[in-house]
């Protein structure tokens, strides 16, 4: 009885139904062979975004039409140094550069904008977050936004360029403000190699008095650098953009510590390229030992569990993730997923990360790094993988941050990486460092490896930490890695 009854449900669901709502013919398997998602972003896409990236992003979109608009008989005058006139005739005619300026100013590329909180409600509403300060998240999409409006306005805003981020170097954050005050954000070019450029970017409150005095230095309470590249569309290969000239001694010296981070990022890149054969470096060695340190360290946790210390914890123990699909409504002009989503999504993912192994609502210091690997197109499967890449019990010292002298530090490492099912393979496209700090608490549990990978690492991590300019963290101190005369 029972047999029959299931033969005859099967007959059911396998017989011919002409009046299904979908058939299997009209089904893609990859949203990128969909034509619509390779047009240009349409002028209603920007309307999802932050109120403060849709005003950037139509401004600079205002700025290209308006230089397009312009005919040839308004740009002849090439002789009068008319930028405008002459950023026109080189994208109408495609002279690759012929009619552009030889060298820009840093405060050519100066642009601000202000988040006018006292008189906006819809704003305020924007922004806030739960505990009543600005959405952080939100903030990172609007310095991505910002940066690529400073880039876009260096390069001239030539046609055959497309300017893609390609790393941040540090943001680092004073405080978190109220929505009771308004503040600007600014920025400008400090650095421009053979194709790459680095934009310094700055929030602070604003005065009664920010309009009659604008001139006048404001402390600001967020600082951060992001960098460029301009790169052929065609091809993807970079390509030459417009030489910096710095004029007051503070862009001179921006510019000198620009060149100097820049060297650095490229000895960073040989040492890691090292081939069979190069002599191993006594700094490798020494990197080497540390992990293997940690390793031993890690011993009762791994294999004695009931005798190791409980405010200990494997780093494998602290993992957070989340899956999404990239969607079009968060395509930058480029028609690619915007970086400031990214940036955001991690950094949320990375806040979680903080607050569930802190056991408290943690306070944000800084982005150590962030580095963009690949781009993300509309309708990749993104995973983000969040972890405690290690933990200060003890507290630091960064310098410049109040508000968390002694206090200890969680430092967290989201990789982003862009899945494809239908070959079972994924690749990363971006990695974010994020520190944050628990203001409450007197210690944290302190994270260890539970491979040789894992250890690697988190060695890498606190050294490059080490290094950065400006900071006395103490990392490798309170791990005990900390070599004679080091």
């Amino acid at each position: 009885m029972r047999r029959a009854l299931i033969s005859k449900s099967l007959q059911r669901l396998t017989s011919k139904q002409p009046n299904r709502c979908f058939s299997n013919t009209n089904i893609s398997l990859r949203p990128q062979d969909v034509e619509e998602t390779t047009k240009p972003p349409s002028n209603h896409h920007t309307k999802f975004m932050n109120p403060i990236v849709r005003e950037l992003w139509e401004q600079r979109q205002a700025t290209k039409e308006r230089l397009m608009s312009l005919t040839d008989e308004d740009s002849q005058t090439s002789g009068s140094g008319n930028l405008t006139e002459l950023t026109a005739k080189m994208m109408k005619k495609g002279t690759k550069g012929q009619f552009a300026p030889k060298f820009r100013h840093p405060s050519e590329s100066k642009t601000t904008i202000d988040y006018n909180f006292k008189s906006d409600e819809f704003l305020r509403e924007a922004y806030q977050s739960p505990g009543g300060t600005m959405r952080f998240g939100k903030v990172l999409e609007d310095l991505d936004a910002l940066a690529g409006n400073i880039a876009f306005h260096h390069v001239v805003g030539g046609d055959d360029v497309m300017l893609v981020t390609a790393a941040v170097d540090r943001i680092a954050l004073r405080d978190i403000p109220q929505l009771d005050k308004d503040q600007r954000l600014s920025g400008q070019v400090t650095y421009v190699g053979s194709s790459s450029m680095e934009i310094r970017l700055q929030i602070h409150e604003l005065k009664d008095n920010d309009e009659a005095d604008e001139d006048e230095y404001v402390e600001h309470w967020l600082e951060g650098f992001f960098t460029f590249v301009a790169v052929d569309p065609a091809t993807n290969k970079p390509v030459k953009i417009c030489p910096l000239v710095p004029e007051t001694s503070e862009e001179r010296a921006l510019f000198e510590l620009g060149a100097l981070k820049t060297a650095k990022k490229k000895e960073a890149r040989k040492r890691s390229k090292s081939s069979v054969g190069t002599p191993i470096s006594a700094e490798t060695v020494q990197m080497e030992q540390r992990a293997q340190q940690l390793l031993e360290d890690a011993f009762p946790l791994l294999r004695m569990p009931s005798l190791a210390d409980s405010n200990a914890i494997l780093m494998s123990h602290t993992q957070m993730q989340n899956t999404l699909i990239a969607q079009p409504q968060v395509r930058n002009l480029s028609n690619k997923i915007f970086g400031g989503f990214l940036m955001r999504r991690a950094f949320e993912l990375a806040f979680s990360n903080a607050y569930s192994f802190g056991g408290e609502w943690p306070q944000m210091l800084e982005v150590d790094n962030i580095t963009f690997n690949a781009p993300v197109n509309v309708g990749d499967l993104l995973s983000f993988n969040s972890r405690v890449i290690y933990s200060l019990p003890d507290g630091g010292d960064l310098d410049d941050i109040t508000h968390h002298s002694s206090k200890p530090l969680v430092m967290i490492e989201v990789e982003c990486y862009v899945m494809e099912p239908e070959i079972a393979k994924a690749h990363l496209s971006n990695r974010f460092y994020f520190t944050f700090v628990l203001p409450t608490k007197e210690t944290c549990r302190k994270v260890l490896p539970g491979t040789l990978e894992e250890a690697r690492r988190m060695v890498q991590r606190m050294v490059a930490d080490e290094e950065q300019a400006g900071l006395g963290k103490g990392y490798l101190g309170q791990y005990g890695l900390e070599s004679d005369g080091k």
